[in-house]
């Protein structure tokens, strides 16, 4: 893939018949499953990080009742062994990349250190990670609190690989990330998605166009498989940035109690 600066933004909306019960896990193709008690992901031997990571962020999810607490660690659920938090300490340009960051968790110590597994991580690029994918992160619980629990599925492009890093493992560095999310109740079906170029990112985050179609083409991954097909298929070639906000988002969420620290 040509390395340009890319980022994707879908959006579309749709009303349909609201099953209580959602599966939004991608299509699994023989993929390694691991699953942690808010997020599932499918891990990449062959790259040491996850194809996937997806997860439910719901509003009450947002308050951030405890201090984030660094720990990084092998996952031990993954047979194969996990990339090591030493192998991306070999390369300072790179950090491990969280695809569910620890600040959507900090409602629980528990639920904060879950997403310290090196299965969740990534190597971003430091000006990447810190910055515009950062800004993301905090615009995807904006958009949670304006529109309720959200189905979001993020990763690296590992169809594009620029180089390995590591110690005692060889884990590839993408030239892409995305992050797909959906809202999918009993009032609309929308969806909104972002493909960025693994380095500095200076535009908005809302420049950056193609469809949820162009991320499944390059990632060979089916997104939202278990969607009615007329409404899937509609939602992932549209593009429509009209029925999501881009205003910035509040750090608090209304949650005003000094946050505690983690054993």
């Amino acid at each position: 893939m040509k390395k340009t600066i890319i980022t994707i933004v879908i959006a579309c909306c749709v009303h349909f018949a609201y099953s209580q019960v959602f599966d939004y896990l991608p299509m699994i193709n023989g993929d390694t499953l691991i699953k942690h008690t808010y997020y599932t992901l499918s891990y990449s031997e062959q790259h040491e990080q996850p194809k996937w990571v997806a997860y439910e962020l719901k509003p009450e999810m947002l308050f951030k009742v405890v201090e984030r607490k660094n720990n990084f660690r092998v996952d031990p659920t993954v047979l194969t062994g996990s990339a090591t938090y030493s192998d991306y300490k070999s390369a300072p340009l790179y950090d491990a990349g969280h695809m569910l960051c620890s600040r959507n968790m900090q409602f629980s110590c528990e639920a904060m250190d879950e997403t310290f597994f090196m299965s969740n991580m990534s190597p971003q690029h430091k000006d990447l990670n810190r910055i515009r994918w950062a800004h993301l992160e905090s615009l995807e619980r904006s958009m949670v609190e304006r529109n309720g629990t959200l189905y979001i599925v993020c990763g690296p492009v590992l169809s594009s690989i620029s180089h390995k890093i590591g110690v005692t493992n060889q884990v590839s560095v993408p030239d892409y990330y995305y992050k797909i999310i959906l809202k999918n109740d009993s009032q609309s079906t929308k969806c909104i998605a972002f493909l960025m170029p693994n380095e500095k990112c200076p535009l908005p985050l809302e420049s950056y166009t193609v469809s949820v179609d162009s991320i499944e083409s390059i990632t060979g991954i089916d997104f939202f498989p278990n969607l009615p097909d007329v409404v899937e298929k509609e939602i992932e070639a549209l593009t429509d940035k009209v029925n999501w906000s881009f205003k910035k988002p509040r750090s608090n969420y209304g949650y005003n109690k000094e946050a505690v620290k983690c054993k």
